[in-house]
């Protein structure tokens, strides 16, 4: 049986008990799937925020801990043979533009793609993962590197 981890943890001592209390849900359909040959995001180490091994089917995430002095990005892999549509939205930022990509997923090989995000925001987020078809495997991991 597969599983959503989140990786969270205090950078700061001025962030808030609400980020440090940082809930992830997720949502959608499809079942969590732990494939044979490995996850399809390895865990990323103590730069992640929030890491899902992987998931099959639509599903999404919402969590907060952003810090603002960090540029923040996603990483992206899938495959099944069709796409994933990924969305990124930082409602806790003002101001800030959702991002929107697709990555194609090819039956039996793996694609990734990292999308830098741009610094400055902070506090909440959501993510959204719409696959073209119920059998396409993906993983992701928001990240703020230092």
């Amino acid at each position: 049986m597969g599983y959503v981890r989140y990786v969270g943890y205090v950078r700061a001592a001025a962030m808030t008990a609400a980020a440090v209390a940082t809930t992830v849900a997720l949502v959608g359909g499809g079942g969590v799937a732990r494939a044979a040959d490995g996850e399809l995001v390895p865990y990323p180490g103590p730069d992640a925020v929030v890491w899902i091994s992987e998931h099959t089917g639509s599903g999404g995430l919402v969590s907060s801990g952003l810090n603002a002095r960090l540029g923040t990005e996603i990483a992206v892999a899938c495959e099944g043979g069709g796409s994933v549509e990924v969305g990124f939205e930082a409602s806790g930022t003002p101001g800030s533009v959702p991002v929107t990509f697709t990555l194609e997923c090819p039956a039996g090989a793996v694609a990734r793609r990292t999308v830098q995000l741009g610094d400055g925001l902070s506090g909440s987020f959501g993510v959204q993962v719409t696959a073209s078809d119920g059998g396409i495997r993906w993983g992701l991991a928001v990240l703020q590197p230092e």
